[in-house]
């Protein structure tokens, strides 16, 4: 069964993503715990971070390289991606959404429209973050993933192994 499904333009979750998102919960609460408070620009910095991430899995996928016949790692791919959706994850978590009434995504198939609004989306969460803008990101890079034709499993089970390496990370104050 397919973890999302389209349903009249809005995205339908189902239980393994409420799964990934309290897990996600749960470590943002370490991470805010003991850096928020010393760190004024903490969730600019998030946002920093979700672009990096962003261009960190562009960068692997290869969509853009018209000059190179190397085909993407898939194991890579899926872990960046990864990391593109656990930082997302954390402004959910910053503006207390769940994981209703998702947008249907971006409306085309050309994967570098998709990818340079996200871009363009992306820069707003330095300043501007809010249930719109991160809803309509999450559901952009659902999009990407299904026009690069990965399984949503995958995504899944690449998001539950990128927690559990945060989480040995956070355990041994890395």
């Amino acid at each position: 069964m397919n973890a999302i499904v389209m349903m009249e333009s809005v995205i339908v979750m189902n239980s393994v993503w409420y799964e990934i998102y309290e897990e996600n919960k749960r470590l943002d609460e370490i991470f805010i715990n003991r850096y928020k408070d010393s760190d004024p620009e903490f969730i600019r910095k998030n946002g920093i971070e979700f672009l990096v991430e962003l261009g960190e899995f562009v960068n692997e996928t290869k969509c853009f390289k018209y000059w190179t016949v190397k085909k993407p790692d898939m194991e890579k791919v899926l872990d960046e991606f990864a990391d593109c959706i656990t930082i997302l994850l954390t402004f959910f978590n910053y503006l207390d959404l769940d994981l209703e009434n998702m947008s249907s995504p971006y409306d085309s198939d050309n994967i570098l429209d998709v990818i340079n609004d996200t871009y363009r989306l992306g820069t707003e969460l330095l300043d501007n973050y809010n249930e719109g803008l991160v809803k309509t990101i999450f559901s952009n890079l659902m999009h990407i993933s299904r026009l690069l034709h990965i399984k949503e499993e995958d995504v899944m089970d690449a998001i539950f192994k990128k927690l559990k390496i945060v989480e040995e990370r956070l355990n041994s104050n890395y």
